[in-house]
């Protein structure tokens, strides 16, 4: 059955490579607009990522990147005597306009002003990312990209030039485009004397979190307590409602275009083989013989589609983060997994429809003239 099903296919190898290729563009229209949905619904991470567990914040406040928030700046030490707090760090944060080479940019300033003493014991990387020296600023490689930045260069804020000390990988230049920079430098940009935005906490290993915040809430008046992950959350949740429902129907039509695309593919192949199916069956050839044989071509012209569309969404992903930050993806293995195999499910599906009119042939047909 295979060298008969590989033979009808390469009788055209125009025809195949049409067949492989349009399979290949459903799936990877699929996994694009699946790894679009995957990457915004997780962009509420970026949160968790900073270098702590609990916020301290102005009431009212409910995310970190577009609310406005002042609290005392000298009430780091009694948070820090809490028991269960490891750090409490004061954070300044303003969003500015940033202007190079005749581009504005609005970025995200925020500074972690932590004593050296703690953040001596932090890893590299923590450091590299959000604790720069006082004149140096910490930028994502999304940033640096748009803006043209790289390690070494100046940058002038405010009549302040900081140098740009480290280029991180990642970034988010829809949401936020940030920079860190040190306590000194924000409070000489700020102006705010006596005051900061918010004080991130960091837990002690093995604390109880939910204890810990009921008693941070009382130590500041004025203030609340808000986990990372509520605030986590609350990001994903805006997402959710106001971008998703949007990908979500395009992922629901990628599936169907897709689909249609393999379908189509797999009956037009049978359905130009049916003079051929119908010598076999004059030969005597079974029906369920010449389903096989319909079901293989199918499998085959999706298993090589299906791979080419999956190495062409890895390198086109690739591509999208370079040179479309704002396009964020997370293709996963596990999607390329279902994706993979609801093609080969739907070829298989789709060989329905020629195979009942194959079983339908006249082997007197092959006769006549």
């Amino acid at each position: 059955m295979v060298p008969v099903a590989r033979r009808n296919l390469l009788a055209e190898k125009g025809r195949l490579a049409m067949s492989v290729f349009g399979v290949a563009f459903a799936v990877l229209l699929v996994l694009i607009v699946l790894s679009l949905y995957r990457g915004w619904s997780g962009v509420g991470k970026i949160i968790t990522r900073l270098p702590g567990d609990v916020w301290v914040t102005q009431p009212g406040t409910n995310n970190i990147f577009r609310s406005s928030s002042f609290l005392p700046a000298d009430r780091a030490a009694d948070l820090q005597a809490v028991p269960g707090v490891q750090l409490a760090t004061p954070v300044y944060s303003r969003e500015m306009g940033y202007e190079r080479d005749g581009a504005a940019y609005n970025v995200l300033f925020m500074a972690f002003d932590a004593p050296p003493a703690a953040t001596a014991l932090m890893p590299q990387a923590t450091r590299d990312r959000y604790f720069p020296e006082p004149g140096q600023i910490d930028i994502d490689s999304v940033f640096a990209d748009k803006a043209g930045l790289h390690a070494g260069d100046t940058m002038v804020i405010l009549d302040r030039t900081l140098v740009v000390a480290h280029v991180t990988k990642g970034g988010n230049a829809v949401l936020a485009q940030s920079a860190f920079i040190n306590g000194a430098d924000a409070r000489a940009l700020y102006g705010t004397a006596g005051m900061v935005n918010f004080y991130l906490i960091t837990t002690q290993p093995g604390a109880d979190s939910a204890a810990v915040q009921r008693q941070l809430a009382g130590i500041i008046p004025n203030s609340e307590v808000h986990a990372s992950e509520a605030f986590s959350k609350a990001l994903s949740r805006d997402v959710s409602e106001g971008f998703l429902p949007v990908v979500s129907v395009l992922v629901a039509i990628g599936i169907v275009v897709g689909g249609a695309v393999v379908a189509l593919t797999t009956y037009t192949a049978a359905i130009e083989k049916a003079r051929d199916f119908g010598v076999l069956k004059a030969l005597g050839a079974s029906s369920a013989y010449l389903y096989r044989i319909v079901i293989t071509q199918s499998v085959i012209v999706g298993v090589l589609g299906s791979l080419l569309g999956v190495a062409a969404s890895a390198v086109s992903m690739s591509l999208i983060a370079r040179w479309v930050p704002e396009f964020i993806t997370d293709l996963r293995a596990t999607d390329v997994a279902v994706i993979f195999c609801a093609a080969l499910a739907m070829a298989i599906a789709a060989s329905y429809v020629p195979v009942r009119r194959i079983n339908s042939i006249d082997p007197a047909m092959v006769f006549r003239a």
